[in-house]
């Protein structure tokens, strides 16, 4: 059996591979970032205020080596803050593609119309190295 029987052979021994997923394979190493420090979520709590049933905000802490992110999700927003606060770029990622914000002076900024799934905040800061959260599910 040669390489082009032993391939044809597993094409129909296995069925195809949606595209679907295939595109979310492809997207996974376009969302590789080598250089960037791992922030991993370190806590995380669900606010919901007295008297109200469910529904309420979720608290997220990732921490890294130099620094840590603190986000607030609620609904389809997410408002976070850099510790130290930090000039950055920020970049929120998803299957539905990427788009992007900075923070203020103060470290601090707002994503709306966050899409349902899993995404995770890439952070561009001012000294050219980069910081990239965990994936979560929102």
């Amino acid at each position: 059996m040669n390489d082009e029987e032993l391939a044809a052979a597993l094409r129909g021994a296995f069925p195809p591979v949606p595209e679907h997923v295939r595109a979310l394979g492809r997207a996974a190493f376009s969302w590789f970032e080598p250089a960037a420090a791992l922030a991993t979520l370190t806590s995380e709590s669900i606010a919901t205020p007295d008297g109200v049933r469910g529904g309420g905000s979720r608290l997220l802490t990732f921490s890294g080596a130099r620094i840590s992110v603190e986000i607030e999700v609620c609904g389809r927003e997410i408002v976070g803050q850099l510790a130290p606060p930090s000039a950055a770029e920020v970049i929120l990622r998803s299957p539905a593609g990427e788009r992007g914000t900075r923070t203020d002076e103060a470290g601090s900024f707002a994503l709306s119309g966050v899409p349902a799934g899993v995404v995770s905040l890439l952070f561009r800061l001012a000294d050219a190295s980069s910081v990239v959260t965990s994936w979560i599910r929102v």
